[in-house]
């Protein structure tokens, strides 16, 4: 499909990608009048859809199938939204709902944009290797401008005003005291671009042994760098939960390297001549499982040893640690101690509201008029609650993806979003065990960003952040172009 102005569509693009890394930028917000996610990169997608997607869709361009439940997602979503407008929504703050489910729906509709710009444009091969070295490009500058944060902060123990003014340029949040966080508006911002995105691709890209860029530093590729400089940003924003999802992803990578090495043992160790076959097969299972057993442990102790280093890092990861049976109730007193007993009541009142509006929940934007009524006796004990009840002019959120798909798009919302990922989940299996090795790379840095979601979407809940759809897009595209040959 011919564009009208390839060479416009093709330096939006390259913007919008070198943009990615700004989630608040001041300026973006005085004009769209957000105060926490205002990217400059979903302002190009707008124009890139003028340029390229409507002449796209004119010209008979169409949607793969495997988008088909997300499509189903999003018109749940909107009915779920339109419906909600024939309950009695409780009256929060003077809060008008209706501003509140607009704004919910824009957020939707630009994560929505933001994951059918990906699959479509790169459905080419030269367009998808492009995109990928802007990625990794873009992901460069990141690194380069987190490790400056934290040459700056680890040697001085502060900023110079030069670097105050330069990130001032890029984003509403202040630099932070001993966490770095890019150009994004808070450190666990820029791990979740991190684990999204960029590690995921690096990661994938030195596993399969690839490299889209044709230059190397001695046996080194640019993904192999950029995965070492991707994992110590990742440690230095000090996200507990951005270190989660890598770590499991990391699982992922030595449950796989555990099969594969407890094959290649077991053939070395148990004699090819044992009779009868069920000898065989009980000295297979004895020697697969002691290997299993012994890499485990040699797995649970670099575990611990990262651990022990990360406690004596950040006192919040030294919490972690500290487990305490004789209180009353240890399991909340563990969530406030690790600062997490905030969210562990969201999660909740998130829930309470599915129990009472279990089919389409009660629309987007509209669960933080009905926490307050949700919240239990032991939530107004936290100071944090209290503050945003009654010092704050905004709503409460939920801060789960999974619990916000459930309170205001209900199981039936929750369902079509659960097909897709899991629509996408199968499809980048598939995509791994492709012949080409770009294919196989790209579909193994989607199981990678599946993996990712579910841990991260413990943390973040917003439609509007890139980072959810880029590799989700990618796969597609992936898939098209494997469906096209």
């Amino acid at each position: 499909m011919k564009s009208t102005a390839p060479w416009a569509e093709k330096w939006i693009w390259a913007a919008l990608i070198l943009l990615l890394p700004i989630t608040s930028m001041p300026l973006i917000i005085r004009l769209v009048r957000s105060d926490s996610v205002a990217a400059p990169s979903a302002l190009l997608l707008f124009g890139f859809g003028l340029v390229w997607f409507l002449p796209f869709v004119r010209h008979g361009g169409f949607f793969p199938k495997v988008t088909a439940p997300f499509l189903g997602f999003v018109a749940v979503a909107i009915t779920a939204t339109l419906t909600s407008n024939f309950y009695v929504i409780p009256d929060e703050k003077g809060l008008n709902p209706i501003f509140s489910q607009f704004s919910a729906l824009v957020t939707l509709v630009i994560g929505a944009a933001f994951y059918f710009a990906f699959s479509l444009w790169p459905a080419k091969q030269e367009r998808l290797a492009f995109t990928i070295r802007l990625l990794n490009w873009t992901g460069c500058v990141v690194l380069v401008w987190a490790g400056a944060q934290a040459l700056a902060w680890y040697t001085n123990f502060g900023y110079p005003q030069w670097m105050r003014d330069f990130h001032e340029l890029f984003s509403a949040g202040p630099l932070n005291r001993q966490r770095v966080l890019g150009f994004a508006l808070e450190p666990s911002w820029l791990a979740h671009q991190l684990n999204m995105v960029f590690l995921p691709l690096w990661l994938a890209a030195s596993l399969k042994k690839l490299s889209w860029h044709s230059w190397r530093v001695s046996r080194f590729t640019f993904e192999n760098i950029l995965l070492v400089g991707g994992v110590a940003i990742l440690l230095l924003t000090l996200s507990r939960i951005g270190l989660i999802a890598f770590l499991v992803m990391l699982a992922f990578v030595l449950l796989r390297a555990t099969q594969w090495a407890s094959r290649k043992i077991v053939m070395k160790i148990i004699p090819q001549n044992i009779q009868p076959e069920k000898t065989a097969f009980r000295w297979q299972r004895m020697v697969t499982l002691g290997v299993f057993l012994g890499l485990g442990l040699l797995y649970l102790g670099i575990a611990l040893g990262v651990g022990w280093i990360l406690s004596h890092l950040d006192i919040r990861t030294a919490k972690l640690f500290q487990f305490d049976f004789g209180q009353e109730d240890p399991v909340l007193y563990y969530a406030r101690q690790i600062n997490i007993a905030a969210r562990l009541v969201y999660w909740q009142a998130g829930w309470g509201i599915f129990s009472q509006y279990p089919w389409l929940g009660v629309g987007l934007g509209n669960a933080g008029f009905y926490m307050p009524a949700h919240l239990s006796n032991y939530a107004m004990g936290l100071i944090e609650v209290r503050q945003l009840l009654f010092r704050s002019d905004a709503l409460l959120n939920i801060k789960c993806l999974w619990v916000r798909l459930l309170a205001e798009t209900g199981i039936i919302g929750f369902s079509f979003f659960l097909a897709w990922l899991f629509n996408i989940g199968m499809m980048t299996y598939s995509l791994e065990k492709h012949s080409r090795q770009s294919i196989s790379a790209i579909g193994l840095a989607g199981v990678f960003a599946c993996i990712a979601l579910v841990v991260e979407g413990f943390s973040l809940d917003t439609f509007a952040l890139p980072y959810i759809w880029l590799l989700f897009g990618l796969t597609t595209a992936a898939s098209i172009i494997v469906s096209q040959e």
